[in-house]
């Protein structure tokens, strides 16, 4: 089959001959195909380049990031480890005055255990939300066993301010409560409170906070003082030569309540001195801690 061929003339302006070339189809074909597919490869790596070049820049701008993440990410620990020794000693605090409170469950479940507060991954830190509802559970945890523990020891201490814990005169512990012989007659009988020797005129003195409730004259304590201080406790004060207070007068511990002395069935100047808890008569002494 002949093959058809083309005449290429190349007209020169320096020169007036001019040249021809004759070349077949097929390397027409040939030469057309090459330079579409030059062009094809080139527009494809040109394309390519950009992307890579597109995508260098973002893998940069990534690590960057990263490597700042990173560093927020161990500034973040280094507080959480602050945080968790705070925690840590303020649960140890509050168990401890949980103990010295009385109350029981002292630890909370959950609250601290080993390894305390978890650390964030230095490559994740999609963890700080998780650890921060920790830390704020375990603050929340902490405030209400606080709040429990301030309750319990202010109502402790309004209860030993209410408590007769002084004694309530200077002197000698003459008598004391129980089953004893009557000075008078020799009877067995007992004896409701204790009695306390001091010279004529010495100061008595509340043994802690209430409200006086009674001030007279009782046949056989003579003059008398009785204060009410709460939680069903109340104490009696006789044979008084004295009294220092009125009825309805709050006093707080070691306010002057009135003076020693020998009135009523009495053998000498002393305080009778009574403690009773919901009505009925018990050891003073159990109460006094500046002992005799």
């Amino acid at each position: 089959m002949t093959r058809k061929q083309h005449t290429i003339i190349v007209v020169p302006h320096a020169r007036a001959r001019f040249r021809q070339f004759q070349v077949t189809s097929r390397l027409l074909w040939s030469v057309a195909t090459a330079v579409s597919l030059s062009l094809v490869l080139g527009v494809v790596f040109g394309v390519l380049w950009i992307q890579s070049v597109r995508k260098n820049r973002e893998v940069s701008t990534l690590a960057a990031e990263n490597q700042d993440l990173r560093g927020r990410t161990k500034t973040l620990n280094a507080k959480l480890e602050s945080l968790e020794k705070l925690l840590a000693d303020f649960e140890e605090r509050t168990r401890r005055l949980s103990v010295v409170a009385g109350l029981s469950g002292v630890h909370d479940p959950g609250t601290g255990g080993v390894g305390g507060l978890t650390a964030l991954p230095a490559d994740n830190a999609s963890h700080t939300e998780a650890v921060l509802e920790e830390t704020s559970r375990r603050g929340l945890l902490l405030s209400g066993r606080l709040g429990q523990v301030e309750e319990k020891l202010s109502f402790q201490a309004d209860q030993l301010a209410l408590t007769p814990t002084l004694a309530p005169a200077v002197g000698v512990l003459t008598a004391g409560f129980g089953l004893r012989s009557d000075p008078f007659t020799g009877a067995q009988e007992f004896h409701t409170g204790i009695d306390i020797s001091s010279p004529t005129g010495g100061r008595i003195v509340s043994p802690a906070s209430g409200t006086v409730v009674r001030v007279g004259w009782q046949n056989g304590f003579g003059r008398v003082v009785e204060i009410a201080h709460g939680f069903g406790i109340r104490t009696l004060y006789a044979h008084l030569e004295a009294t220092r207070v009125a009825e309805g007068q709050r006093v707080r511990r070691g306010d002057l309540v009135g003076s020693v002395g020998s009135t009523g069935r009495s053998t000498g100047p002393h305080l009778h001195y009574e403690v009773q808890v919901g009505g009925r008569p018990v050891n003073p002494l159990d109460y006094v801690l500046n002992a005799f």
